[in-house]
């Protein structure tokens, strides 16, 4: 192989790969729409008080007050960079506390994506 093939064989690969990376491939978040939907806390708390918290975050929060915008704000959590391994939910949630990203909900302190998915879950069942 000749070094010029060789030197334009390797660019287009190395150009593949980081483009391949840079997208995500592979690695976009996978989470559902009902399981970004339906909080952990539903278990303990009960559908009326997800509804309720769910509710305040929304007065709370005016600009996300639309299901895609309280995705859209889980999922940015989720994966920051497109090589960024996609967590789990639960994972989410114990960063945010690590992080403080917690918000106070009706005397509640919540991670951003719990009161997230409360208000998503407040959405679908009001």
């Amino acid at each position: 192989m000749q070094r010029r093939t060789f030197l334009s064989t390797s660019a287009t690969t190395a150009g593949a790969a980081l483009l391949a990376g840079l997208s995500g491939c592979g690695n976009a978040p996978r989470y559902t729409a009902e399981a970004l939907g339906t909080p952990a806390l539903l278990a303990s708390m009960g559908h009326d008080r997800i509804v309720q918290l769910g509710r305040v975050y929304l007065k709370m929060t005016p600009a996300e007050r639309t299901a895609e915008s309280l995705r859209d704000g889980i999922l940015a959590i989720a994966a920051p960079w497109p090589w960024s391994p996609v967590p789990t939910l639960d994972a989410l949630i114990a960063a945010d506390f690590e992080q403080n990203r917690t918000v106070f909900v009706d005397g509640w302190m919540l991670s951003a994506a719990e009161a997230r998915q409360c208000a998503l879950y407040a959405l679908a069942h009001s």
